[in-house]
């Protein structure tokens, strides 16, 4: 009895010091999620100062038991601020992660679906809109500029709406303009517009710049744009990711009561970013005594003070005025936004004027295994132009004008008509006052689409979309500006239209699964068909009889009445591109191990009416690998290595960036039912190919208040094709073939994203980027021979220099290498002296491109600068050349300080050569910005935000131009130029403020 009364007692003590035990610790339950409200998986949760934890599961979930005097957990994950929270009396807590720069949980968009960010192996870039460039932006891209390690975006012209080149990853083009790839909210475009071009042979005045095709697109309404790099990411859109792939996605609506989003803002441009380095009025007097006799110098000095380059330009305000409707619930969202917004030019008498209505939806049905969306983009551009031509002859155009015009020259006469200079100069006022060219294009973008699920985890996708654009353009010069023939006297009138049409259809099928609870898996499988035509039409009539008398103008102009011209300038043009269609199939699959190993692979097959008969079909694979060494065990203690990955991609995509058409036999109506074979068909042209590979490293450290990119990637694009002229005897006509050489393109790339300062009043952001390029053509050899293919383009425009080229494509070279004579100094009579044959000059392709943005907030007031430029590249001043030099000063126009610093003398001839070649490196303040947040005001006003901002503050140089981020468009045939300078529409500095909210 006593023995089981002992062992009773032993029990009893046993279960008390249990129940003891238990007394002193808890179980703390909860879930982790984003700022988005989603769950984040494999989240780290431990008592602070206490080793051991656990990590949340697929649905942000988490279970720990903790110690009766724990007080606070520590939650920590790749690609959030870590946080501290105190234990709650109920011990459940809801963790909201913050993100440090860009979370790996976050959604980004690639081919033909999204993904998480942790899961991409490729190499891709997302800005968001609130990284995106501020000031005055009226196209997409430019909010971009200096954004993104290896993207080059380079303003074609000061002139607002203009066309741009952007680059990734270097110069990969021979032919055609080489821009990547565009995709609007999952809709390819064809990347021209209906804008017609305008070519002033007329007068001699050339090719007038491009408008952008994305100028129909609101910036405003853009919530992300992601930049596709590498083969892994862009090889999904096959024979045309060569380039790189930029993805553009707008703004939805999101779930709650309907919301209203509106902001305006007033600016002016406030002057040049940079002057043309011409004499100023005291230098011009005195160099006209340097360099005439007194006699002829008093002749030329005509007693007036002007300013040309002030006297052109306009301060117009700048508006913009935007709202935006959105709203929903679960089972349907809306947004609409409307944008209306006019930009003057620098330059008197141009203007910008954009109206873009954008409208989308999201609805549910079916219990949600049904979901309908449509997008709707439509815009009304306008643009008046001002004479800013890129291969203008001896006559120059408005900007030689203003160049050269005698300073000490009045621009009218006693009885109010314009001066006429005897030099060859037109009057720079003339020119504005007689030149009106008008062009209006109406763009629509229209996309809808259904996805069902047919399992939980299989859903098949359709999508049908409409880019429809058309294009009106009116130019017109009077005849009363002199100095200008045949224009002088007779008027020009053209009138021309443009059409273009692309459509898409696509059907998906995406299936997502897991293997046990470590292996997830997903596939895409779709098939695509695409298909555009453009078609222009156009007439230019000279000979009017009105508007030939400055003082006796009508309220008319020559293409209100096109029949009144006597005589054609050129026969009426009519056609229509062949319609170019595509057709592909694809499939991707995507491998996830534990969030540690991941593997993508894709496969796109297609088939395009461009190529020939025998090679109708193009094959563009790719693969990608990445290790996730942050989440292996032996990381977990880790305290200084938040993040680390290597990536490793390869993949093989194409390019067809040349006219329709050209694999078969085309011929041409001429006048009275002649016709002549223009095209000789190859049936066996084929796909250029890009074999790409990319190897790269992602890092964070330091509770991710620093984290970056590095990547090394080899471009290689064979198979170039080639226009050549068909030999004897055959038709006098072009055919195309692919040449065997090679255009490489290599380079390595760093992305910087740091917290330097972060309290809670105080906030200092830094990211910068960095990126090197080498090109080089290699085994460029003539069709059927081992000579090397030399292509000359770059033309060098100008009195005294007609039909000089000033570039080459060829073996062992860069792309567009300078190919110009050699400037040995002068002779004793002050005349240069330049070598007899041309020869290899240097590089116009930049080498470095770099860009830093810093953001300081400071309780509510924000300060953000963006910045960057390039380095190690050549910039031809074809406005030196023969716009500026000091032939002119002889015959009273104005010269540049260069000429005037030298020991040339007027007697010296014009020349091509290298003495014109300077370094283009430069570093440009952007744009920088200053915003005040006040945040809710009353009941009604929620985000109330004021800000100012400034575009092109400053730029840091030793180019003489206007501005170094320039490429003129100097191509010769159908093959492109770089980095030539040629009288180009100025830069303007520019100063912009406005208001934000919300109700």
């Amino acid at each position: 009895m006593k023995r089981l009364l002992k062992r009773i007692s032993v029990l009893f003590l046993c279960v008390s010091f249990t129940q003891l035990a238990f007394s002193q610790t808890r179980v703390i339950t909860g879930t982790i999620t984003d700022d988005k409200g989603a769950p984040v998986q494999g989240a780290s949760v431990a008592v602070k100062g206490a080793k051991g934890g656990t990590t949340t599961d697929a649905t942000g979930a988490f279970s720990l038991t903790v110690g009766a005097n724990a007080h606070s957990l520590v939650v920590s994950s790749v690609g959030f601020n870590q946080q501290e929270i105190g234990i709650p009396v109920d011990n459940k807590v809801a963790i909201t992660l913050v993100s440090s720069a860009q979370s790996l949980n976050d959604v980004v968009v690639i081919g033909y679906g999204t993904t998480k960010r942790k899961d991409v192996t490729g190499s891709l870039t997302t800005v968001t809109s609130k990284e995106f460039n501020q000031g005055v932006i009226t196209s997409p891209d430019q909010l971009l500029s200096n954004k993104v390690s290896g993207l080059e975006v380079t303003s074609n012209s000061g002139q607002p709406g203009a066309a741009t080149t952007i680059r990734i990853r270097g110069n990969s083009s021979v032919r055609g303009v080489g821009n990547p790839l565009y995709v609007v909210d999952g809709v390819i475009l064809d990347g021209r517009d209906a804008r017609p071009s305008l070519n002033l042979g007329v007068g001699g005045f050339g090719q007038t710049p491009e408008d952008n095709p994305l100028l129909f697109i609101d910036p405003n309404s853009i919530q992300d744009i992601t930049i596709l790099k590498d083969a892994s990411s862009t090889a999904i859109y096959g024979s045309r990711g060569a380039n790189g792939v930029i993805v553009i996605t707008t703004k939805t609506g999101s779930s709650g009561a309907i919301r209203m989003d509106a902001s305006a803002s007033v600016g002016f441009n406030v002057g040049y970013m940079k002057k043309y380095d011409i004499l100023p009025f005291g230098t011009y007097v005195n160099a006209l005594s340097k360099y005439n006799s007194a006699g002829r110098a008093d002749t030329l000095n005509q007693g007036a003070h002007v300013d040309p380059l002030e006297d052109i330009t306009q301060s117009n305000p700048i508006q913009n005025y935007d709202v935006a409707l959105s709203g929903g619930n679960e089972n349907g969202k809306f947004r609409a936004s409307f944008l209306a917004s006019t930009t003057p030019g620098f330059i008197q008498n141009n203007k910008l004027n954009k109206y873009i209505g954008t409208f989308s939806g999201n609805y549910k049905f079916l219990d949600k295994r049904l979901t309908v969306a449509f997008g709707l983009i439509t815009g009304n551009v306008t643009n008046n132009d001002v004479l800013a031509s890129n291969t203008a002859g001896s006559a120059g155009n408005l900007i030689s004008s203003a160049l050269q015009w005698n300073p000490t020259k009045a621009y009218y006469n006693a009885n109010g008509s314009f001066a006429n200079e005897t030099n060859g100069t037109p009057n720079p006022l003339a020119m504005l006052k007689g030149y009106n060219d008008v062009s209006n294009v109406q763009t629509t973008l229209g996309n809808i689409s259904a996805a069902f699920k047919i399992l939980p985890n299989l859903e098949y996708k359709f999508l049908y979309s409409i880019n429809q654009s058309n294009g009106t353009r009116n130019t017109n010069i009077d005849g009363f500006i002199a100095g200008i023939p045949p224009i002088t006297g007779n008027g020009v009138g053209i009138i021309e239209t443009a059409a273009l049409t692309s459509q898409v259809i696509d059907n998906t099928l995406q299936y997502n699964t897991t293997f046990g609870q470590d292996l997830h898996f997903t596939a895409l499988a779709g098939f695509e068909y695409w298909k555009t035509n453009y078609s222009g039409f156009g007439v230019a009539k000279q000979g009017f009889n009105f508007n030939q008398n400055e003082l006796s103008l009508l309220n008319a102009q020559y293409t209100d009445i096109i029949q009144n011209g006597q005589t054609y300038v050129t026969n009426p043009t009519s056609g229509s591109d062949i319609t170019t269609e595509i057709q592909s199939e694809f499939a991707r699959v995507d491998f996830n191990y534990k969030d540690k190993l991941y593997l993508t692979g894709t496969m796109r097959i297609d088939g395009s009416s461009k190529f020939g008969v025998n090679n109708k079909y193009g094959y563009f694979p790719s693969v990608g690998a990445k290790w996730n060494i942050a989440n292996e065990s032996f990381m977990k203690d880790n305290t200084l290595i938040n993040g680390l990955a290597l990536r490793g991609t390869w993949g093989i995509t194409g390019s067809q960036d040349f006219p329709p058409g050209a694999s078969i036999d085309q011929f041409a109506f001429g006048a009275y039912n002649s016709a002549s074979q223009v095209n000789a068909g190859n049936p066996d042209l084929k796909w250029e190919q890009t074999m790409q590979y990319d190897f790269g490293l992602d890092f964070a450290i330091l509770n991710n208040r620093l984290s970056g990119t590095f990547d090394y990637y080899n471009k290689d694009k064979t198979n170039i094709l080639f226009q050549n002229v068909a030999i004897q005897p055959g038709p006098a006509a072009f055919y195309w073939i692919n040449l065997p050489g090679h255009l490489v393109n290599k380079g390595i790339e760093v992305s910087i994203s740091a917290t330097i300062v972060q309290h809670k009043d105080f906030q200092w952001d830094l990211t910068a980027n960095f990126a090197t390029n080498s090109n080089l053509i290699t085994n460029f050899y003539a069709p059927g021979t081992k000579n090397p293919l030399a292509i000359y383009t770059g033309q060098i425009n100008g009195q005294g220099v007609s039909g000089t080229l000033g570039q080459v494509i060829t073996n062992n070279q860069p792309v567009d290498e300078f190919w110009l004579k050699h400037f040995e100094g002068f002779d004793q009579k002050g005349n240069q002296i330049v070598s007899a044959n041309p020869t290899f000059a240097g590089n116009p392709n930049p080498s470095q491109l770099f860009g830093v943005s810093t953001t300081l907030r400071y309780k509510k007031l924000s300060l953000v600068l963006n910045g960057g430029g390039s380095s190690g590249f050549l910039i031809y001043n074809n406005t030196a050349t023969s716009v500026t030099n000091i032939a002119g000063i002889a015959n009273g126009r104005n010269i540049d300080m260069n000429a005037y610093k030298s020991a040339e003398q007027p007697s010296s001839g014009v020349a091509a050569s290298d003495r014109f070649l300077e370094n283009g490196a430069y570093f440009k303040l952007r744009n920088a910005s200053l915003t005040y947040s006040f945040g809710n005001i009353g009941n009604y006003i929620k985000n109330l935000n004021v800000f100012v901002a400034g575009s092109n503050l400053f730029v840091i140089t030793g180019f003489s131009g206007f501005d170094p981020e320039v490429n003129i468009d100097k191509s010769n045939g159908g093959y492109p130029s770089s980095s030539i300078e040629y009288i180009p529409y100025p830069t303007p500095r520019s100063v912009l403020a406005g208001v934000s909210f919300s109700l």
